[in-house]
């Protein structure tokens, strides 16, 4: 048994394990972005374009809203695996915004845990779930052909895939 440490080319967090885990346990990029310790280089972010800069911090904006909802649905779910996961994809989303305001040289935006402002019943929150998904994997195909930095279009590319994947499980929530 080796143990070794992986790192993520997306958010760039560390993992310790046996094996590369299949999907980033922070951002949730899939395992294709996540190589070995050793060989991690730290992403760089070319001169961008005014363009670029204006749809990362859209792009933010759209990660703290979504991150902050799921922190208030993960208070008021119904069932113990809904406050689980809304948890989870809270703390997805706050690495998201994280990641992207590295690539503007921004603050790390503070996410409110606290939110109260959040209604409705657990098919409720599913629906909201599912249409901020939906919402943020549109923005973020947009932003990709935007993109002539190859880093900005790495992370939208695997935005769009995390999103992707989050947009799945609502669904099959909802049917």
């Amino acid at each position: 048994m080796t143990i070794r440490t992986w790192v993520c080319n997306i958010c760039g967090d560390p993992y310790v394990g046996e094996e590369a885990p299949k999907q980033c346990p922070f951002c949730g990029a899939d395992h294709k972005y996540i190589v070995k310790g050793e060989e991690f280089k730290e992403p760089v972010v070319g001169e961008l374009t005014d363009k670029e800069k204006e749809n990362i911090l859209a792009a933010i904006k759209l990660e703290v809203n979504n991150a902050e909802f799921y922190f208030c649905a993960s208070k008021k779910a119904g069932t113990l695996e809904l406050q689980k996961r809304f948890k989870a994809l809270g703390k997805v989303e706050s690495e998201h915004a994280g990641t992207l305001a590295k690539m503007v040289k921004a603050e790390k935006p503070k996410i409110s845990r606290d939110q109260s402002d959040c209604e409705g019943d657990d098919k409720g929150f599913m629906q909201q779930a599912f249409d901020r998904e939906d919402k943020a994997i549109k923005a973020y195909s947009q932003f990709l052909k935007e993109a002539d930095d190859m880093r900005v279009k790495q992370v939208f590319a695997a935005l769009v895939e995390i999103e992707t994947t989050h947009l799945e499980l609502e669904k099959e929530s909802l049917e």
